[in-house]
């Protein structure tokens, strides 16, 4: 009893505390000009405002509202700035970097008190710690190492290939299967099973987690108010805190076990070069504690995050094979005049490939992996086009909005490849990776991982609608952002085609 008189006590001390607070900082700030955005209500601000799914539709449409590219929202103090314009998101993301590569603490996934993804420096804030785990991971993941790589992404879609001729109707998990071949392959050396593998049942089980646990309208509340950790999950509406600690064994098992495996076949001498291997190896005699955390920080954070994004477009690929049958009769055309289809193709051919290479851009443009990408934070008080953005904001790049930016890409909700083929192309599709500092270092692997899938699914399958069910362009909210689950009817393009499938596991 007494423990609940105190915490009632300290429940309004702090309700108070920010009372005092937010009219502090309106006074002192009440001649700056924030960016427009929704009214606020008195101490909770625009609380009630924030969407708790498709956030870049309602982002999106407080920008046409407003008239302006940059809107404002406050949530019990904090202020958060979301970018709807290329132009915006570049100008501040790109050549203020300096002072915008900072992260808001994600509380929600990063504390070890809630979901405990501290070892995932796209969480992290700018600082010491980050940066070691970006140059560490530079190393194994630039432009020219990502491509030694690509004979593993081959041999990951060449199986996918074969389960799409075996079980054509499980196409999704085939495409999760693949995307764990390439990741597991590359960070751990481990040779995943064919099926029911359970390092790729690991992985699946966290993303699952980072899917419920960010889609939580209390994930916002807590990342954007961070006192709030401290409220006990059996407190009303914090039961929270209670589901997201469900996922604690499950992500310490995802990162200790194959880590574990990588050190026991390195001492037995039967380890496959990986990156994990290749850390470890370097490991000196008076390596600290931080050092191990980065060995296994690394490889976590590719097994961790990797596959998701894959996965997603993917099944934007096979959902816009589809709608759009037009656009998969004209790329495998252009498959089929360099192979004569006597022959699977290979990077070899990628030069030779401009449709297919446009289908790759334009399915990151047209349903982004992550319609709102990670949120930046801006350290110092900065000022864009007359508005007062103050030291502390979140800024979100409304990546969606701004890949359906209709003057930039006219017609936006067609999937167009052609916009890609004409001579004043539109900017770089790379904003789906991020901005500045922040940019996905493991962009290039992944880029490579969806064109090889992309042009060998092509070359050998055709993707039509089942019958009387064509699917809708439905998409998940969430961190990573998928379609909502569709059928289809994949079928080998001919005779030829499946016999140079099946040839496949012959090698």
């Amino acid at each position: 009893m007494i423990d609940l008189i105190r915490l009632d006590a300290l429940l309004a001390s702090t309700i108070l505390l920010i009372g005092l607070s937010l009219f502090t900082t309106c006074s002192r700030r009440h001649h700056k000009k924030y960016p427009p955005g929704p009214r606020r209500l008195p101490v909770i601000g625009n609380l009630l405002d924030m969407p708790s799914k498709e956030g870049w539709i309602t982002y999106k449409k407080w920008s046409e509202e407003s008239g302006c590219d940059v809107v404002h929202a406050d949530v019990m103090g904090s202020h958060i700035i979301i970018l709807n314009s290329a132009k915006a998101a570049n100008e501040l993301l790109e050549k203020r970097s300096s002072i915008y590569s900072d992260r808001y603490d994600v509380l929600s996934l990063r504390s070890s008190i809630v979901m405990g993804l501290s070892f995932a420096h796209v969480f992290l804030p700018y600082g010491d710690r980050w940066r070691r785990l970006r140059r560490a991971f530079h190393v194994h993941f630039h432009s020219t190492a990502s491509n030694a790589y690509r004979p593993l992404e081959i041999q990951a879609v060449q199986r996918l290939l074969r389960n799409l001729l075996s079980s054509p109707d499980n196409f999704s998990q085939h495409l999760r299967h693949m995307t764990g071949q390439v990741i597991l392959s590359i960070a751990y050396g481990i040779d995943v099973r064919p099926e029911g593998d359970p390092y790729v049942a690991a992985s699946e089980k966290v993303l699952k987690g980072i899917s419920h646990v960010s889609s939580s309208p209390w994930a916002l509340l807590l990342d954007m108010v961070p006192w709030l950790i401290h409220i006990p999950s059996w407190f009303p509406g914090a039961s929270f805190k209670h589901e997201a600690q469900k996922w604690l064994p499950v992500i310490d098992d995802m990162i200790e076990t194959p880590y574990a495996y990588v050190k026991e076949a390195l001492a037995a001498g039967t380890a496959t070069p990986s990156v994990t291997a290749t850390m470890i190896s370097q490991l000196g005699a008076g390596s600290t504690e931080e050092d191990i955390w980065v060995t296994k920080a690394v490889p976590g954070i590719i097994y961790s995050a990797g596959s998701d994004t894959t996965v997603s477009a993917l099944s934007t690929f096979f959902l816009a094979m589809i709608l759009y049958p037009e656009v998969q009769c004209k790329a495998q055309a252009e498959v089929d005049s360099i192979t004569c289809g006597s022959r699977l193709p290979d990077f070899s051919d990628f030069n030779e490939l401009p449709y297919v290479n446009a289908i790759l851009k334009e399915v990151l443009r047209w349903h982004p992996v992550s319609p709102l990408s990670f949120a930046h934070r801006v350290i110092e008080d900065n000022i864009y086009e007359g508005h007062f953005i103050p030291a502390g904001s979140t800024l979100i790049p409304n990546v969606w909005a701004i890949m359906r930016d209709p003057i930039t890409f006219p017609k936006p909700d067609r999937f167009d490849p052609e916009r890609w083929l004409v001579k004043e192309q539109p900017p770089s599709s790379d904003a789906v990776f991020g901005y500045g500092r922040r940019i996905c270092q493991g962009r290039f692997m992944a880029r490579d991982s969806i064109w090889a899938a992309i042009v060998n699914v092509l070359a050998t399958f055709d993707i039509s609608p089942v019958k009387g069910d064509l699917p809708k362009e439905r998409y998940s909210s969430g961190i990573v952002s998928y379609p909502e689950a569709f059928v289809a009817d994949i079928r080998p393009r001919s005779v030829a085609a499946a016999a140079l499938v099946r040839a496949t596991g012959l090698n």
